[in-house]
């Protein structure tokens, strides 16, 4: 119960003070883009401190990874996001001594990462097609066997045939799904790179 209270609390905190680092045309949010409320639950039930996590986008998950004590990769290509997250925790005290980012676009600094093991990854940032995909190769082949994969936007094309191919592969087993997201726990370890013959989504 003290484990769930806390988890709670960090939402809540979030939710009642979130950082505003989209500042874009058309945000309906006033500078937060943000997903469903219980992914961020999800997410801070399965971080402990010093977790090894890495997302892909900037926003309310990275202060949450913050505040959970995870040792925590950030990739984003926009500074400014950058500038007021740094600002945002300045302001409030959050500790950002675990915090490494990756400044560019996914693509390019992803596969430049040291491969050190991950235990959960957040796959939030490009949806355009393939950018999920290869968020999904070079960012989740470092999981641990029984590391946590969540997606956000399975309603976007690029997201869901992700999805699809995951459904298709015993290696990874669904641990919670709504319409807006779903979280995965890998079955296997090491790099995902293999022949198409191998994978259960080609077989007809």
């Amino acid at each position: 119960m003290a484990e769930q209270t806390t988890t709670m609390g960090l939402v809540d905190r979030l939710f009642a003070d979130p950082p505003q680092v989209h500042i874009e045309l058309g945000n309906p949010d006033g500078g937060v883009w943000r997903t469903d409320r219980d992914c961020y639950e999800f997410i801070a039930s399965c971080c402990v401190p010093g977790d090894r996590t890495l997302e892909t986008g900037l926003g309310v998950s990275t202060a949450l990874f913050l505040l959970c004590g995870t040792r925590h990769t950030c990739v984003t290509p926009f500074q400014s996001e950058v500038d007021r997250l740094y600002g945002y925790c300045r302001q409030r005290d959050i500790d950002v001594s675990q915090l490494e980012l990756g400044l560019g676009f996914s693509d390019a600094v992803l596969p430049a990462l040291p491969n050190d093991e991950l235990d959960l990854m957040l796959l939030d940032g490009g949806h355009a097609f393939p950018t999920p995909m290869i968020d999904w190769f070079y960012g989740a082949g470092r999981l641990r066997r029984g590391g946590t994969l969540v997606l956000d936007d399975m309603h976007l094309p690029a997201v869901a045939t992700l999805v699809r191919y995951l459904e298709c592969d015993p290696r990874w087993s669904l641990v919670h799904r709504t319409p807006k997201w779903s979280a995965w726990r890998r079955e296997s370890e090491g790099s995902l790179r293999e022949e198409w013959s191998d994978q259960a989504f080609y077989v007809p």
